[in-house]
């Protein structure tokens, strides 16, 4: 039960939260949040904590809630958990911005679908705020997706009636410049002028349908190898969150085990070797630091820009285009395509990669074939 006292001329609300100690004993553990000079206010946020124990007890839905608390709650519980610093502070721009754009949300409870669509409407019709700049639909369709999210875990934690998640649709066709998927040549010439790491992070999306933000941050015990587990029947890599960087797969169906090519196996394996010996991570720089997801971005731009590659047409993320592209002309299905890339759902792979046919039902490929002459033997 919350309760309010003062301390110096602020006025906090404790609660009690109890968990099992080493021993598995129950112990109680002490908290309390500072409130305001105003007594009156301490009381109100007291109360309502009281109404949400009791509604957390007996698996009622809570109301009367400020939005703002709302979504404090909602960062604190979930996003400061399960995602990265640089998309917390997406969030917080997005948020600030559903604020501004809807003021007159005020409680949890109204935070349905209608007050989706309606920021959906605003953002698209008035634009950007203080310069009515025109907003690209995928980038809107990017901060409805975070408020769909927020949605979903209010649900799930009894602040929302509805699940509006599964109420808002996001628009079926963005106006952003599609990426292509690279041609044999292409393939050579990334191949050709790389060195590792570099090199070995394009074999890793283009082979492998990794992320940029999940090769760059990989750890040698990710790589599981026949010859140290013998249980085994094929070499794989690990996709796993990575806490200790405060780095998070995008969703929960991002951890995967992706099985590592038989065309570049030997390499790989050979690489991971000699990085052992000097690092925990399987892509470094030359000052031995872990390779960064910006550093590899930026290294691709000036690479392809030298290629002749058009900006807007080809990226790193490129290689995951080309992977999903490889798997569907080898013979592989829309459900395989989609598990291998670590989307949360096939629709997400059927709108990014229009080529599929859902409809269509083929064999399962061993692995995909691309046409290149060897690998390189160079570190």
């Amino acid at each position: 039960m919350a309760f309010v006292y003062k301390r110096g001329k602020i006025y906090y609300v404790g609660w009690n939260e109890y968990k099992l100690n080493e021993k598995g004993e129950k112990i109680r553990v002490p908290k309390a949040r500072p409130i305001s000079p105003d007594k009156k206010a301490a009381e109100e946020v007291c109360a309502r904590m009281t109404l949400n124990n009791y509604a957390d007890k007996n698996k009622t839905l809570k109301k009367n809630i400020p939005i703002q608390e709302f979504y404090e709650e909602y960062k604190e519980s979930y996003a400061e958990k399960k995602k990265r610093p640089s998309t917390l502070n997406k969030d917080d721009t997005i948020w600030k911005t559903f604020k501004a754009v809807c003021p007159e949300i005020v409680l949890a409870e109204q935070f349905d679908n209608d007050a989706l669509d309606a920021y959906m409407s605003r953002r698209k019709n008035d634009g950007s705020i203080g310069t009515n700049r025109k907003l690209k639909k995928s980038s809107i369709n990017r901060e409805v997706g975070m408020l769909k999210n927020m949605a979903r875990w209010g649900y799930k934690n009894r602040y929302l009636a509805q699940n509006y998640y599964d109420l808002v649709d996001t628009y079926p066709e963005t106006d952003s410049q599609e990426k292509k998927p690279y041609t044999d040549t292409q393939i050579q010439l990334i191949m050709d002028n790389t060195q590792y790491p570099q090199r070995e992070a394009h074999i890793l999306a283009i082979w492998h349908g990794l992320r940029s933000g999940e090769a760059a941050p990989l750890n040698c015990k990710d790589f599981v190898w026949k010859e140290e587990h013998p249980e085994i029947e094929i070499d794989y890599i690990k996709i796993r969150d990575k806490k200790q960087l405060n780095k998070f797969l995008k969703t929960e169906k991002s951890g995967r085990d992706v099985p590592i090519h038989p065309f570049w196996r030997a390499h790989l394996r050979k690489i991971w070797e000699t990085q052992t010996k000097k690092s925990d991570y399987f892509l470094t720089t030359q000052s031995g630091e872990m390779l960064s997801t910006e550093g590899l971005s930026s290294y691709t731009r000036k690479l392809f820009k030298r290629l002749g590659f058009k900006p807007k047409e080809y990226s790193f993320h490129s290689g995951r285009h080309t992977y999903a592209t490889r798997i569907k002309d080898g013979g592989g299905s829309l459900t395989i395509a989609s598990k291998s890339l670590g989307h949360s759902n096939t629709r997400i792979t059927e709108e990014v990669y229009t080529d599929f046919k859902p409809h269509e039902h083929f064999g399962v490929v061993d692995y995909i074939k691309i046409n290149i002459k060897k690998p390189p033997t160079s570190l």
